[in-house]
């Protein structure tokens, strides 16, 4: 009997792991970390601040397995119309704030990782075309200006800027041109002005600041330009940030700014989101010429498109607590599989009560199933008419005292093993008076 009983509690400790095991199977088949194999972000034109922030975050994320293909793009109008075309394959874009429909990106697709640098729109011109330094754009009207390619953020831009002077094609020469071709144009003396969107370090800003030939605008209104259009911020790019031995700017020069944020159709893998928020930080966090440290990524900034949680969660509590301690995937498959669980987990936890009453119930259903053996001995001892009848009917209570005895029985129980022996007792009196009552 006590064998018997030491098999089954086996079977529970192994049902147990069973559905531990089961359990863990589940969670790696819905919860694993199945990384996709590539992931499509649609950058902008050769030069530009797209092309080369692309590049980086292939690189951050090409150090933990994932395949980052940059598109090449005309900027920022077209990111936008590839991330809302499903079609297009594209999961991820940086985008130009002030290009964007709010109230459809609400019900769209799209999400926000938040704001990652200032984009600042230049004006590069030649100084024989003006008569004075160009300080307000009003001075562009009559003149030949590249305003940036069509389906560009640039173009967009440059055009809302340009219409609060009211300049148009009927009273100048709008050239829709990309950036390295505007500059081509300027150094040919084909345009007069160009606008260039793009950050300080975009190798074509670059090459336009330490151009002897060309100037920049440094415009006093700049402030006014920013109050009229909530989407653009004010900046000033210091005196020699760029090259301070060669003092490159000159000057102090002020501008507009449109924050490009990085957006992500919201069926992007969680991990994958997790790699872009930790590559931006990295990337954009330093600071640069026209931000301060920790100023970006930035959720404070106005968004066009509804914030991702997961970029919420990353601002409120930086990197996750797994992602601290363990291997990316190792983290990211327990932190999916916890979430996976928790439902499936709430909804066993009954089981935590009834599985233990079960067991009580198998271990006295064991222990009370002697009484059937001990009833039919009974009756045949109120049957008995000989001494030897009686004498069997001790030697078959002996054995099931003997039984019971062995049988291993938690200590919870105990009282029920003591109980079935106690009754064994009375029967055994029971012998021992029809015994008594044969002999008289």
């Amino acid at each position: 009997m006590g064998i018997a009983l030491d098999k089954e509690r086996r079977w529970w400790v192994l049902g147990a792991a069973a559905l531990i095991i089961a359990l863990m199977a589940i969670a790696y088949k819905f919860a694993r970390p199945a990384l996709p194999a590539e992931v499509i972000m649609s950058t902008g034109g050769s030069g530009g601040a797209y092309e080369a922030f692309g590049k980086k975050y292939a690189a951050a994320l090409a150090e933990e397995g994932v395949t980052l293909t940059l598109k090449p793009s005309n900027g920022a109008v077209e990111n936008l119309a590839r991330l809302s075309d499903e079609r297009s394959g594209v999961d991820v874009a940086l985008i130009q704030s002030g290009i964007a429909d709010r109230e459809k990106m609400e019900v769209s697709a799209l999400v926000s990782l938040g704001s990652m640098f200032f984009e600042p729109l230049w004006v590069f011109y030649r100084p024989a075309s003006f008569a004075q330094p160009v300080s307000s754009l009003a001075q562009l009207a009559g003149k030949r200006i590249a305003v940036g390619a069509q389906g560009s953020g640039t173009r967009v831009l440059v055009g809302d800027v340009l219409a609060l002077h009211a300049i148009t094609t009927q009273n100048a020469t709008l050239a829709e041109l990309g950036a390295q071709a505007s500059l081509d144009q300027l150094r040919a003396g084909a345009v007069d002005a160009v606008f260039l969107v793009g950050a300080v370090s975009a190798p074509l800003v670059q090459s336009a600041f330490r151009d002897a030939t060309l100037r920049v605008a440094d415009l006093a209104l700049a402030e006014t330009y920013a109050r009229l259009k909530p989407a653009l911020s004010m900046v000033t790019l210091p005196a020699g940030v760029i090259d301070l031995p060669a003092m490159i700017p000159a000057a102090p020069v002020r501008t507009v700014a449109a924050a490009s944020s990085l957006i992500i159709r919201d069926d992007l893998h969680p991990a994958v989101i997790f790699l872009l928020m930790r590559a931006a930080k990295k990337l954009h966090n330093p600071g640069g010429a026209l931000s301060k440290n920790n100023e970006f990524p930035s959720l404070a900034l106005q968004q066009d498109f509804p914030v991702a949680p997961e970029a919420e969660r990353f601002a409120k509590e930086g990197v996750p607590f797994l992602y601290r301690y363990l291997p990316f995937k190792v983290a990211n498959f327990v932190s999916r599989a916890v979430v996976f669980l928790l439902p499936l987990i709430a909804l066993l936890l009954p089981l935590t009560d009834w599985l233990p009453k079960l067991y009580g119930m198998r271990v006295k259903s064991r222990l009370f199933s002697h009484y059937k053996e001990m009833k039919r001995i009974d009756q045949r001892v109120r049957d008995a008419s000989t001494h030897e009848a009686l004498d069997n009917a001790e030697r078959e209570l002996d054995a099931l005292d003997a039984a019971v005895g062995q049988m291993a029985i938690p200590n919870g129980y105990s009282n029920d093993q003591f109980g079935i022996r106690d009754d064994i007792d009375l029967v055994r009196t029971r012998v021992q008076r029809r015994r008594e009552g044969l002999s008289g």
